[in-house]
């Protein structure tokens, strides 16, 4: 019944992008007051470079079939020149039905973690991606409640823009933009338009919520291998499924004691250099918040021996588990204790953009100082992978994260040509030339990570390209990004856009790891994809 059901919402989705009109319209209500605004998107990734060990948890080669549904409404409450209120809303739903296609991939996931998986309720107020009060008077604008921050200039990585963490269980950012991988937090924002020269925007935020990253869930396209089959019953409880349970376990709860705090100055400013003037777009930023993973509390470390299996131990548990793992024993219940624990840290931060008439293209970059990072401990001297290394206790480091981009339209002059007219094309290509630089400041011999461990640099670089054909309704991109360590994506997608409703996507990814252990990203090699995005936005 379930296959039925997804297969019709496919049809339906093709048949109503056949029979709608071409021209847009606007839902208003309530006297023009309010403004309603929708989407319907069935999201479809078939994997194409599946290993053998992944086939055994596998009936076919979908990766994700997910349906999602938006609701967003703007209601004008006040609308005066110096004294406007709005109340904004975002909603959303999904449901993910690989797991009902897929009993094989079904049963690689745990039911407490699949529960969460498939349908927006990981936490209970999931369904809301963003619903605020939004009060402007004079030169102040207030926003109070459920909110998503975009603090980056850049394009494919993050550097400043740490506020709201990601959910990386359905997508990557090489398929979807940040905005709908990010998780709004309830919070306290505002802004000051001053007068003062530059035209100063002053920005604070009292963030009395945290919201934990979500990596992918084990047993999912994007998640990891579950543990070993059994001939006992599933589900194959993995390593990973276990420190996600924990990891959730361990969320702090809610006290004004965990709150987060951000500060921003964005101002513009001209300068000259060697007699050409710029005109400079600035921020200068803070933020103290929670780091987005845990690190090892050390009451339940226990002692760091491979001997040790005392499940009241962090190290204990592990070694239990892995050794269930290898044997193939069915999986032990986990423990009651709380052996992870978030730590506050604080990043300082600023940007700049401008535009380069000699270079024909805005620059934009980025620079983030990471101070008092907190990071988990293991013996260097042990003979064993970062991620298997006992785990001694936790420390502090420092971090700097920069990212420049370069993006500059380029002319096309065969697009421009006469005879290929019937493309319709706009000419050119916006391309976006970037780089990556990361910075481990201190002794990291003992840092405990498990990507890139005892790694002090990290290098990349980005480039992403797009054109429009048919006046816009067709958009070729490129989008690919390369480690120095050899790691790295490829990414293809052609969009169609028919008309003011409907909407199509469909892309291919390409990944590639010398290392699977050098990133969290460059453990997606061997999860190449052709994907499919149809929706209805009205």
């Amino acid at each position: 019944m379930k296959k039925k059901i997804f297969f019709g919402v496919i049809f339906i989705l093709i048949a109503v992008g056949a029979v709608l009109p071409r021209q847009g319209f606007a839902f208003y209500l309530l006297g023009d007051k309010l403004r309603v605004k929708g989407s319907l998107y069935e999201f479809i990734i078939y994997g194409t470079n599946f290993k053998k060990s992944t086939n055994e948890y596998r009936d076919t080669n979908l990766g994700l079939v997910r349906t999602k549904a938006t609701l967003e409404l703007l209601y004008k409450a006040i609308d005066c020149p110096e004294n406007a209120l709005n109340f904004f809303g975002f909603y959303r739903y999904w449901y993910e039905a690989t797991p009902d296609i897929d009993k094989r991939y079904r049963q690689s996931i745990t039911p407490y973690l699949r529960r969460r998986f498939q349908k927006c309720n990981y936490y209970s107020d999931d369904w809301i991606n963003e619903m605020y009060a939004d009060w402007y008077h004079g030169p102040w604008n207030i926003r109070l409640g459920k909110q998503i921050v975009f603090w980056s200039e850049v394009e494919l990585i993050r550097t400043v823009d740490q506020i709201n963490q990601l959910d990386l269980r359905y997508s990557s950012p090489g398929i979807d933009p940040w905005d709908e991988m990010k998780l709004g937090l309830w919070m306290l924002r505002g802004f000051y338009n001053s007068q003062l020269p530059g035209q100063l925007i002053f920005e604070f935020m009292w963030i009395p919520d945290f919201r934990p990253v979500r990596t992918p869930t084990e047993g999912t396209f994007w998640g990891g291998n579950p543990g070993p089959p059994t001939p006992n019953e599933p589900p194959y409880y993995g390593q990973n499924a276990a420190i996600e349970e924990q990891w959730i376990k361990s969320r702090p709860k809610r006290d004004l004691k965990h709150s987060s705090f951000a500060a921003r100055i964005r101002g513009n400013s001209e300068v000259r250099i060697f007699k050409t003037p710029y005109l400079l777009d600035w921020t200068l930023s803070y933020y103290r918040g929670m780091n987005n993973t845990p690190v090892a509390r050390r009451k339940y470390l226990g002692v760091p021996s491979t001997t040790n299996t005392d499940p009241n131990t962090l190290n204990g548990y592990g070694n239990r588990l892995a050794n269930q793992r290898l044997a193939g024993d069915p999986y032990t219940d986990l423990p009651s204790h709380r052996f992870w624990n978030y730590k506050f840290y604080h990043i300082i931060g600023g940007s700049l953009q401008s535009f380069v008439p000699k270079l024909k293209g805005v620059v934009r970059g980025e620079v983030a100082y990471e101070i008092n990072k907190p990071e988990s401990t293991a013996d260097a001297k042990e003979n064993a992978p970062s991620y298997a290394k006992q785990i001694t206790g936790s420390c502090t480091r420092n971090t700097v994260n920069a990212g420049l981009t370069y993006d500059v339209p380029i002319p096309v002059e065969l697009l421009r040509h006469p005879k290929m007219q019937w493309l319709g094309a706009n000419g050119t290509l916006d391309t976006s030339f970037g780089y990556f630089g990361q910075w481990r400041l201190g002794d990291v011999k003992n840092v405990r990570t498990t990507f890139g461990y005892q790694q002090k640099v990290q290098t990349g670089f980005t480039i992403s390209s797009r054109t429009g054909l048919r006046n816009n309704a067709l958009t070729p991109v490129v989008r690919t990004l390369w480690n120095t360590r050899k790691w790295g994506y490829t990414a293809f997608a052609l969009a169609y856009t028919p008309g003011a409703h409907m909407r199509y996507e469909l892309g291919y990814l390409m990944f590639y790891a010398k290392n699977v252990w050098d990133s969290r990203e460059a453990q997606s090699e061997g999860k190449d994809n052709v994907y499919l995005k149809m929706g209805y936005e009205f």
